[in-house]
């Protein structure tokens, strides 16, 4: 070999071993990163800003449950409850969450309470061992982080999108690969003739890499998403905590049926899509050269459709791991959070002490014990919504993860609705009583079931309607849902029908005090029916005549005395 060959050589193999390097180091910095965030977001409760773009993305494994889930496993949460409790907001408090089928199990969790109290003390049981050891705590996340994420997209929306996916053949880019290495080679025995195809071979690899990259980019991101869990499963299947041995049997088993999968699979989880360093960078181009993503592509296609299943379960145990270290996270974060008890048998009850919205800053901590329906009568702005908010949100969470915004919580496993939050359907043309109409039947239909039993939150029941037809619906449609299996709770402003109920609903109230012309509130549920109002008190402050607002009181004494309206 003459020194121009020698010297090509020496330059190959420098790049070579430049590449190397690079790649090398750049796994060495994620590890490290991945490390400090691990021990840094431990216990915190700094909220996550970008969850609430993806959202829409990470429910998609959640909204699948609705159609495959067992029958009875789950009471799931609709639409209108999620709403009202600001389940979403909710989500984005477990700030612990590492890759994607964490994010997207934890919030399948929080869509869908468990019904089995041996199910969700698993779940706990697991969230004490990631909170007992701060080592394992670490190797397990690092496992997680390594599965990571997938830019606007959730790993099961991209794994599903090759289900329509279809096959592109191996054979042309075989043939692409073979003339990139027989023009390198030239190099060495023809440095003009590899000067000549350089250009050529680089223009025509180049372009049908990009233009095949347009045109099934986002099934090559579905098989990185699943050659990245397939790996990072493995790993997790490889540790052993005895208290993950029945995840980690579910995981071996699973990834054991894509050993073909992995031939080839540095290729697709390596380069520019999915990582952003120069190593990254590099292998890029040697993947535009050389094809070897492509040329695996209908293998690995193959593989999934085998076992597509498998990759479901894959998913959603994998998820759980992350998920609960998540959970122990987030109850590392606050003294106040508890473990719920659950009870079985009897009447439907709920008893909680020291109940606390999660959601706000500076919340004031409630006791109730319940074992028959509430009526909660006050003021405006006095709790009232905020509490109904706050026991459907604990039972939620109580069943789903484990943990409860409250010193003690006690009670079975519910089917939780609310109707609170309503607004008229403009574009299905139904008016504000319809949809109130609509959303109180769901809660008729599922106290009517034999299980689970039904835990309701009702804010100003049927306030689309005139007086006397909603205090007369209102107090008939309460009284039918006073059932051994129906735990319902309603705020309204129609004292009348604290009277009516009495022997069917318990009487709770929340007060005000007025002082030098300031309501002020404490927030705390007292027992028994309210005996004031702040209307008048409010209206006045907002700058109304002083004139108008006396005579709108006076106009209210009179009714109380004499029951008649008169101007």
């Amino acid at each position: 070999m003459d020194s121009s060959g020698m010297a090509a050589v020496f330059t190959a193999a420098a790049v070579v071993l430049l590449f190397a390097f690079m790649v090398v180091k750049g796994n060495r910095d994620r590890s490290s990163e991945i490390r400090k965030k691990i021990l840094s977001s431990w216990g915190s409760r700094l909220p996550r800003l970008s969850f609430a773009e993806r959202i829409s993305h990470i429910r998609c494994f959640s909204d699948s449950l609705d159609q495959k889930c067992p029958e009875g496993r789950f009471a799931p949460v609709d639409e209108i409850t999620a709403r009202d409790t600001d389940l979403d907001e909710v989500f984005g408090l477990f700030t612990g969450v590492l890759s994607s089928p964490g994010e997207e199990v934890l919030y399948a969790w929080l869509r869908h309470p468990l019904t089995d109290a041996a199910e969700i003390r698993h779940r706990t049981e697991l969230e004490d061992f990631f909170a007992a050891d701060e080592e394992r705590r670490v190797r397990l996340g690092a496992i997680f982080a390594g599965c990571g994420h997938i830019r606007n997209r959730s790993f099961y929306e991209a794994i599903s999108s090759l289900d329509e996916a279809k096959p592109i053949g191996r054979g042309k880019y075989a043939a692409l690969a073979a003339a990139s290495v027989l023009t390198i080679l030239t190099l060495f025995v023809n440095p003009v003739i590899f000067v000549v195809l350089l250009i050529p071979v680089l223009f025509l690899n180049f372009r049908t890499h990009l233009q095949m990259k347009r045109e099934i980019g986002d099934r090559l991101a579905g098989l990185a998403a699943l050659l990245r869990l397939v790996k990072a499963s493995e790993a997790a299947a490889d540790t052993k905590d005895p208290e993950t041995a029945a995840e980690r049997a579910v995981l071996k088993k699973c990834a054991d049926c894509f050993s073909s999968l992995r031939r080839g699979s540095f290729w697709v989880l390596s380069g520019g899509s999915v990582g952003s360093g120069l190593g990254d960078a590099v292998l890029e181009y040697v993947k535009m050269l050389f094809h070897p993503d492509l040329i695996c592509y209908d293998q690995m296609l193959k593989a999934y459709r085998e076992h597509a299943d498998e990759v479901r379960t894959m998913l959603e145990t994998f998820g759980s791991l992350d998920a609960a270290m998540a959970c122990a996270s987030f109850k590392a974060s606050d003294e106040a959070l508890s473990r719920p008890v659950f009870t079985e048998g009897g009447r439907a009850s709920y008893a909680v002490k020291g109940l606390w919205h999660p959601l706000l800053a500076n919340p004031v901590p409630n006791d109730i014990r319940a074992e028959r329906g509430v009526l909660l009568t006050g003021s405006n702005a006095s709790g009232k919504s905020t509490f109904l908010k706050s026991a459907a949100i604990a039972a939620i969470l109580a069943q789903s993860v484990g943990i409860v915004p409250a010193q003690s919580y006690e009670a079975p496993c519910f089917a939780v609705f609310t109707s609170m939050a309503l607004s008229d359907n403009l574009s299905g043309g139904e008016s504000y009583f319809v949809v109130e109409i609509r959303s109180l039947k769901r809660i008729w239909d599922a106290a009517r079931r034999e299980s689970p039993p039904v835990l309701a939150m009702v804010d100003e029941v049927l306030r689309g309607t005139n007086t006397i037809e909603r205090i007369a619906a209102s107090a008939q449609i309460l009284k039918e849902l006073d059932r051994d299996n129906v735990l319902l709770f309603a705020a309204t402003h129609d004292i009348e029908l604290s009277y009516l109920l009495e022997e069917h609903y318990e009487n709770m109230h929340f007060e005000e005090t007025v002082r030098g012309g300031d309501v002020q509130f404490d927030y705390l549920l007292r027992r028994g029916r309210a005996s004031s109002g702040n209307a008048l008190q409010l209206i006045r402050q907002a700058g109304f005549d002083g004139k108008t607002v006396d005579d709108a009181e006076q106009l209210a004494r009179r009714f109380e005395e004499t029951g008649e309206w008169r101007i």
